[in-house]
């Protein structure tokens, strides 16, 4: 697409969306009785041409995602849109098949009364912890694994919650063949039991829930499972200061692409639990699965594409250019790990703490592979991840505050994309923030990585610019200089006014995991121009 093409889809983009903006909020509220609300999102990249650090210019110069939602509500019903356009869809967003299109691909009506609300068309829902089911939208993954059908929310009594679902996983523009069916329901035991509450009564509930898939199968096997049928408990108990979370999922037979047809049946047990008391904090999270990947098409390889239930890396989520070059993605064929938090906060007036506070981090996180996948608790001697972290920041005075961390991480590459060794980094990163006002800052953020394996030494720098204009700077360089000598530098800026913000930036872009939430994606080495424009409305 030619430049100049370029130039008329950005501004035509931020005109119209503005037009609406403000041609709803001055709408006459006698013509509209009801609330009506919508929200426009789009983020465009130019691509351009780096042999140096493998970046492809594909044939199509110019790649576009575009999100429309609009959402009416009267009383107890609702309705809503969205219409998304992939112009072509940016690189590594999906499998390299899709091409350029555009739709209405959300859509929806919902009726809610006190205790009831069924709703028909796409919706999003979630049973448990998501282990054995989830339905929900994550923009920046490129995930959006909406049902088409119905759902349905139901209080039979004071202490009962149940959940019924039946429908179609989304697939980008189509849905599966595939029909998925289930229900949830929870007991609140303090209520059925009729329990004298007070502040020191705990809250305690049971859960159970079940999913079945149905595909067709016309293969020659007898005995294919064309329905896979799920089911999961779970247990919730918290206090003022404790909470203990624990769920069971066990799945049927289910032979697909990405587990190579195995015939073996899935299970996945994953406790959490927290305690907080005075400036004391601390969390624990244990998970060990086998053969769990539950997805809406058998044949369908893309992990963000039609997956049934939710399966986030339960590790730190670092904010590091370098603690995101050796990042752990969940390995649900089969694992057994977790993490723990601590953090205190050491009290304001103490030698530590000082005028304005302390507060010191930690974080462990360890998965390996099961030794024998008819057992959870059996822990296999192939190592697959380690990450242990300590943070310290310190608030020096009303404007200033530093940040301090170090990580030590092991990464397992044979289960990776991009390195085929095992990798042992320590990473130190220092930063420091600046107010000069209330919307008034400035940060700056030195990063060091050493490790002798795959490409060696990384060593980055931020800064960003913020003020009480609407204007925003920043400027960042990730540069290895242990093999490669590329340097990945990215600057832009940013603009925002009321419910509108757009940003423009410049750079380079490695080939890795880009992950949010626990849940990653590759993403090709690219280098050239990206636009983002954001912007809401309502009546």
């Amino acid at each position: 697409m030619k430049s100049y093409q370029f130039k008329v889809i950005l501004l035509s983009s931020i005109l119209t969306f503005n037009f609406f903006k403000h041609s709803f909020a001055q709408y006459n509220s006698q013509y509209i009785t009801g609330h009506f609300n919508g929200s426009y999102e789009n983020t465009s990249q130019y691509y351009m041409k780096d042999d140096k650090i493998k970046a492809l210019q594909p044939l199509e110069k110019f790649s576009s995602n575009g999100f429309l939602k609009l959402d009416y509500n009267y009383g107890d019903f609702s309705a809503g849109i969205q219409y998304e356009s992939y112009m072509p869809p940016i690189m590594g967003y999906f499998p390299f098949t899709v091409e350029s299109n555009n739709k209405i691909v959300n859509k929806y009506f919902k009726y809610t009364q006190n205790k009831f609300a069924v709703q028909v068309g796409d919706f999003y829902e979630q049973f448990g912890s998501g282990l054995i089911f989830r339905a929900y939208e994550n923009r920046q993954i490129g995930i959006n694994n909406a049902l088409e059908g119905f759902n349905v929310y139901v209080e039979p009594t004071d202490f009962m919650k149940v959940k019924v679902i039946y429908g179609r996983v989304r697939e980008i523009f189509d849905y599966s063949k595939a029909l998925t069916r289930g229900m949830d329901a929870e007991i609140n035991l303090i209520s059925l039991l009729k329990v004298k509450e007070n502040e020191h009564t705990p809250a305690i509930t049971l859960g159970g829930s079940y999913v079945s898939k149905y595909e067709e199968y016309t293969g020659p096997l007898d005995n294919f499972p064309a329905t896979v049928n799920a089911f999961a408990t779970r247990l919730d108990f918290s206090t003022n200061n404790f909470s203990l979370n624990a769920e069971y999922v066990n799945k049927g037979k289910d032979p697909h692409l990405v587990n190579n047809y195995s015939f073996k049946k899935g299970n996945a047990l994953q406790l959490n639990s927290s305690f907080t008391k005075n400036n004391l904090g601390a969390s624990i999270s244990f998970r060990a699965l086998t053969n769990i990947d539950f997805k809406s098409d058998r044949e369908q390889e893309f992990a963000t594409i039609g997956p049934l239930n939710y399966l986030p890396a339960l590790t730190k989520q670092h904010d590091n250019l370098t603690s995101n070059i050796y990042v752990y993605s969940t390995q649900p064929k089969g694992e057994i790990g977790g993490q723990t938090d601590l953090y205190y906060t050491f009290k304001t007036g103490t030698k530590i703490g000082g005028k304005y506070g302390t507060t010191i981090a930690a974080n462990f996180s360890y998965y390996s592979s099961l030794n024998d996948s008819s057992d959870l608790l059996s822990a296999g001697k192939e190592k697959y991840f380690s990450d242990v972290n300590i943070e310290l920041r310190k608030k020096w005075s009303k404007k200033m505050e530093t940040t301090l961390s170090y990580q030590n991480v092991f990464y397992n590459g044979s289960l990776q994309v991009l390195s085929n060794s095992n990798v042992i980094s320590n990473i130190i990163a220092a930063g420091i923030l600046y107010k000069f006002a209330p919307k008034k800052s400035v940060r700056f953020k030195m990063e060091h990585l050493s490790t002798k394996k795959d490409q060696g030494n990384w060593t980055s720098a931020l800064s960003e610019f913020s003020f009480s204009s609407p204007f925003a700077f920043f400027a960042s360089d990730l540069y290895n200089y242990g093999k490669t000598k590329n340097h990945y530098y990215n600057v832009g800026a940013s603009v925002t006014r009321k419910s509108s913000r757009f940003s423009f930036a410049y750079g380079k872009q490695r080939a890795g995991l880009f992950c949010a939430g626990g849940v990653c994606r590759f993403v090709p080495a690219n280098y050239g121009f990206t636009a983002s424009l954001t912007t809401s409305f309502a009546n």
